[in-house]
């Protein structure tokens, strides 16, 4: 009796490694955008002092052209947006064009756009295949959904949550966690692989010889 239940017990303990152990067939292809889209998001900032930063916006994606566009209806918590000079966290629509490899910062209600940074600043565009290499951290449950998600390490964790196919261009964004303190929630039901090319058009008030403040995260990136 008690060799019978040394084996069961071997059974067991096998059973429960081989069930445990995640083989490479498991782990599904890496993350890869589709040469376009859009999709509606929820941005969460969470900053010391200032404290939570919530706004809704729009990410509007085209890599054949090397164009994309990030509005938000409050810009005061990007760095990118609130930290501008004189618009230091204030509250203002804000848009982010990227086009030609620069990136620029444009207010619309204040009818003021400047150039921020360019691909050699890293500031280009992000490449289809960007989450190359990203660690698989499994299946997990993300704002009510089964999702796979990732981790695209850089000087911090980069969390991507997205849809569970087996095509990843078919996969849908269901979010980006910059930790510690910006979370963008993209909305499925939004999502699309198609929209007027006129949402990419750079606002003609925006030019390379204006450029973001001095006292600005542009001028900090631009003089890295």
């Amino acid at each position: 009796m008690k060799i019978a239940f040394g084996v069961f017990c071997i059974l067991v303990l096998s059973v429960v490694a081989l069930n445990s152990t995640t083989s490479d067939s498991d782990t599904p292809s890496t993350p890869q955008w589709p040469n376009k889209f859009t999709e509606n998001f929820h941005e969460i900032f969470d900053y010391p002092v200032v404290g939570r930063i919530e706004t809704d916006g729009r990410f509007y994606y085209d890599f054949s052209s090397k164009r994309y566009r990030v509005d938000r209806d409050n810009g005061k918590g990007d760095r990118y947006c609130g930290i501008n000079g004189l618009k230091w966290l204030k509250n203002t629509p804000c848009s982010q064009f990227v086009v030609n490899g620069d990136r620029y910062i444009y207010y619309p209600q204040l009818n003021e756009c400047c150039y921020c940074c360019s691909a050699e600043h890293g500031c280009g565009i992000l490449k289809t295949d960007w989450l190359s290499g990203a660690s698989f951290l499994g299946v997990v449950q993300y704002n009510g959904q089964s999702a796979y998600k990732w981790d695209k390490a850089g000087l911090q964790s980069n969390f991507y949550y997205e849809t569970m196919k087996a095509d990843p261009q078919e996969r849908v964004m269901l979010g980006i966690d910059q930790q510690p303190n910006d979370e963008q929630q993209f909305n499925p039901a939004t999502w699309s692989k198609s929209f007027d090319d006129s949402y990419l058009a750079l606002p003609s008030i925006c030019k390379k010889t204006t450029t973001c403040a001095f006292a600005s995260t542009c001028t900090a990136v631009r003089n890295a």
